[in-house]
């Protein structure tokens, strides 16, 4: 199948039997959540990419919402939303898991995900032109700094908040290259070690795109149809 984004006049393609599918777009970063969490349990399935701006008329009848990610099993059913589907993926392939087993554990690591919406607000509003939200952005990265007190924020490996946050640090070296976000080390030597040493994680290096990449990407994203398949295979 192939992974170019399908917009408006496009066909479903048919579902695989056994299969499940991921409706996905490749500079979503809450389709990356999920697509880590499949690469992390090396759980088998494919990809169908979407048009965010101009979507197939199909989709809708899948996930009304529009967005993505959206996961659909080989009868039809389906379950959108990033946190929802990752957590089901988790919760449903019970090897490697990523979430702990410890319910106080547990429950910090959601804290540290819940508390990222702070960061996520500046950093769009960053991306897209607001330089007074630079500041903003970077105090509310702090509050990850203290928090990396290990190797990684889930502990001595890759957990679950780790996914569920990495995204929008990946994107963080485009800010940093491309728009002069002052992310340096002496603010953050861990989070600047942290981004390193993520990296080079398996499930990580199956999604990371380049600096360069998303720079193509987000020059076009003002336009009306953005160049989407600038990041297949890049």
């Amino acid at each position: 199948m192939s992974l170019k984004h399908l917009g408006p006049g496009t066909q479903l393609p048919p579902l695989q039997p056994g299969k499940l599918r991921l409706y996905s777009m490749v500079f979503c970063p809450f389709a990356q959540r999920s697509r880590l969490v499949l690469a992390a349990k090396n759980i088998p399935y494919e990809v169908v990419n979407i048009k965010l701006k101009v979507k197939p008329e199909w989709y809708l009848g899948i996930n009304p919402s529009g967005m993505v990610p959206c996961l659909q099993f080989d009868d039809g059913r389906a379950i959108p939303e990033s946190l929802i589907v990752s957590e089901y993926l988790d919760n449903a392939y019970p090897d490697n898991k990523l979430k702990p087993s410890d319910p106080y554990t547990n429950a910090v690591h959601s804290v540290m995900i819940d508390s990222f919406g702070k960061v996520i607000t500046p950093f769009y509003k960053f991306l897209f032109g607001d330089q007074s939200a630079g500041e903003h952005l970077l105090k509310s990265l702090e509050y990850y700094e203290k928090k990396l007190e290990n190797n990684y924020l889930g502990g001595d490996k890759p957990a679950f908040v780790d996914y569920m946050v990495w995204p929008w640090i990946e994107r963080l070296e485009f800010l940093k290259q491309k728009k002069n976000l002052d992310l340096n080390e002496t603010r953050f030597p861990k989070l600047l070690a942290y981004i390193e040493r993520m990296k080079q994680v398996p499930a990580v290096k199956e999604t990371i795109l380049s600096v360069e990449v998303y720079d193509k990407f987000f020059k076009s994203y003002s336009g009306d149809e953005p160049d989407y398949d600038c990041g297949i295979n890049a």
